[in-house]
């Protein structure tokens, strides 16, 4: 699996499939673990869902924090989690 962040796909026809997401687990928002090791995490957990998805390769790469909701538990408003999207893609070589 590849993860294409800038335009290192020259000589490549890219084939969408679709927009993908995943997130990390949630969290609190202090937590000891840095926000590096989230990230990653969900990044891995996008590669999963991308593989599902028979993709070679992720691209348009972006992440965001989602907040856990104040009515859903005492305390759930101090938890957030890493989410990340991307475009699931096929490579071809360009003819």
């Amino acid at each position: 699996m590849r993860i294409i962040y800038d335009n290192e796909i020259d000589g490549v026809k890219v084939v969408p499939i679709g927009r993908i997401q995943a997130a990390s687990g949630w969290h609190g928002r202090r937590s000891a673990v840095t926000q590096d090791f989230y990230k990653a995490k969900a990044l891995e957990n996008l590669v999963d869902v991308a593989e599902d998805c028979d993709a070679d390769a992720i691209i348009e790469v972006d992440y965001g924090v989602d907040h856990a909701d104040d009515g859903d538990l005492p305390g759930a408003a101090t938890l957030q989690r890493v989410k990340v999207t991307g475009l699931a893609v096929k490579l071809m070589r360009a003819s």
